[in-house]
């Protein structure tokens, strides 16, 4: 059995190449470590001229083409690549999971064999096995309740060129830094309506050992200087978390940056600027108190924002 990830374009970034497809490279590594022959492909890499027919034509017959579909921006992109290799290659099985999955079930049902709905990490093995014994099903469900993301494994990089995992770029504004991309935390436990990243609705959290694990296999294989944390909130709430997260962070030397919300207090902000935290994006969006209520945001105010 082989297995491909594919990667879409990025088409809507000035320079797709500049953050790393984290999610991609962490569910192919679930299906590596379950001992199947795994790859990715990756979309980005070729040159903005080249039309996307061109491109899919470059991809090579697998058994299953596997896509995690984080943004609504790429849908459209990964239903067009899997109508051509299925007619392509008829034979071959395609499954797609992600946050716009999640949303729009019946509308990806259409276009993929089997859809993902919540963690993936058993949920792609599942579907090579029961493909296997002609037990296919047309959706495969895990709860991210079920399976906490403070112990499972952080993605295998091998499975990209180095060139694709660490670059100059995160930190140009800043100097010349080697960083990567990566998530010390997933979900997010506000309800914001707005919001499709707080998926899952719940905060889960690497453990502090995890994530010491994966620095140290990043600065030993890469030579990291920094870090881009994609978490939706980078600084969490709880005050222990953040103060387990920064104190880990801080012991490798780093520069880091990220994004939170508007409720971190200063001591936060000073641990964070002392484990080597050179910027924080924060999401304050509105403030008005009744467009906050309507957007499910009450839990911000004026005062807050400005504290």
């Amino acid at each position: 059995m082989k297995i491909k990830f594919i990667v879409p374009s990025w088409h809507y970034y000035i320079d797709p190449m500049k953050h790393q497809p984290y999610w991609e490279m962490y569910y192919a590594t679930y299906v590596k470590n379950s001992g199947y022959d795994v790859s990715i492909f990756d979309m980005r890499k070729f040159d903005t001229k080249i039309d996307l027919k061109n491109r899919m034509e470059q991809i090579d017959e697998v058994d299953f083409y596997f896509y995690w579909i984080f943004k609504s921006g790429d849908a459209g992109e990964i239903y067009s690549i899997f109508e051509f290799l299925k007619k392509k290659y008829p034979n071959s099985t395609h499954a797609a999971g992600g946050t716009h999955v999640d949303m729009c079930q019946e509308d990806t049902k259409k276009h993929m064999d089997s859809i993902v709905v919540g963690s993936g990490e058993n949920s792609f093995v599942k579907i090579i096995k029961d493909k296997k014994n002609d037990q296919l099903k047309d959706k495969y469900f895990e709860d991210y309740k079920n399976l906490q993301f403070r112990d499972t494994l952080y993605p295998d990089r091998i499975l990209l060129p180095k060139e694709d995992i660490v670059n100059n770029k995160l930190f140009s504004q800043y100097g010349d830094y080697p960083a990567t991309l990566v998530y010390f935390s997933r979900g997010c436990i506000f309800k914001c309506a707005y919001c499709t990243y707080n998926v899952p609705r719940l905060l889960q959290t690497k453990s502090p050992k995890n994530i010491n694990a994966e620095i140290n296999y990043l600065k030993d294989n890469y030579n990291i200087k920094g870090l881009l944390l994609k978490d939706e909130v980078a600084i969490s709430p709880n005050k222990k978390v953040s103060q387990e997260i920064f104190d880990t962070i801080g012991q490798h030397n780093l520069v880091w940056r990220g994004q939170t919300i508007s409720i971190a207090t200063y001591d936060q902000l000073k641990l964070a600027k002392d484990s080597g935290c050179l910027e924080l994006a924060v999401g304050v969006e509105t403030v008005d108190n009744t467009v906050m209520k309507i957007i499910d945001k009450s839990w911000q105010n004026e005062k807050i924002i400005r504290d």
